[in-house]
C-alpha cells in the first residue's frame, strides 16, 4: 500500500500551515515542502473547496486553517484528495464482477476496508504535528484559525 502524492502533499502543506503564526502563501509552502507549485495549487484549491483551509487575499495573504488541527481527520483529507472510492471496485458495485453475489472474498475486503477507514478517521492533523508545533495552538485553536 502506498500513500498518493496528493495526500502526502496535502498533509505536509496542512502541517506547515498549522505550524505557522501567519497565513502562508503558495510559493512559501511549495518551496519549504519541496512540492511542485502547479500541483500544489490544485491540492490547495481542493482543500479550500472542502472547507479545510481558507485563502486570505492581499499582500500578507495566504492559506490558513479553517478548523483546529484536532478537528481535521486524515480521512477528511484523504476523501478530498482521493475521493471516496472503495478499496476494490466490487465493494461499491455488485455489477463489477460476475461472482459478486456469491463471492467469499467480498466480506473480507469489506472488513479490511472498514479497518483502514476507521484508522484514517482516528488520526487527526494534530497527531501529525511535530511536538514543537503543539505549543502554537492556544485554547484548542490554531493561531491562524478563521471561524
Amino acid at each position: 500500500m502506498q500513500v498518493s502524492k496528493s495526500l502526502e502533499y496535502a498533509v505536509r502543506s496542512l502541517v506547515f500551515i498549522a505550524e505557522s503564526e501567519k497565513p502562508l502563501g503558495l510559493s512559501e509552502i511549495s518551496q519549504t515542502g519541496r512540492m511542485p507549485k502547479a500541483y500544489l495549487a490544485k491540492i490547495m484549491r481542493t482543500l479550500v473547496e472542502g472547507g479545510v483551509v481558507s485563502s486570505v487575499r492581499g499582500r500578507k495573504g495566504g492559506y490558513v486553517l479553517k478548523k483546529v488541527p484536532k478537528d481535521i481527520a486524515l480521512y477528511d483529507i484523504l476523501s478530498l484528495t482521493e475521493g471516496k472510492e472503495k478499496l476494490i471496485p466490487c465493494i461499491n458495485d455488485g455489477k463489477f464482477c460476475y461472482a459478486s453475489s456469491f463471492c467469499s472474498q467480498k466480506v473480507v475486503w469489506i472488513k479490511v476496508e472498514k479497518a483502514i477507514t476507521d484508522a484514517f478517521k482516528k488520526v487527526t492533523l494534530k497527531d501529525m504535528l511535530p511536538r514543537r508545533a503543539i505549543g502554537k495552538v492556544k485554547n484548542g485553536r490554531a493561531q491562524n484559525y478563521i471561524s
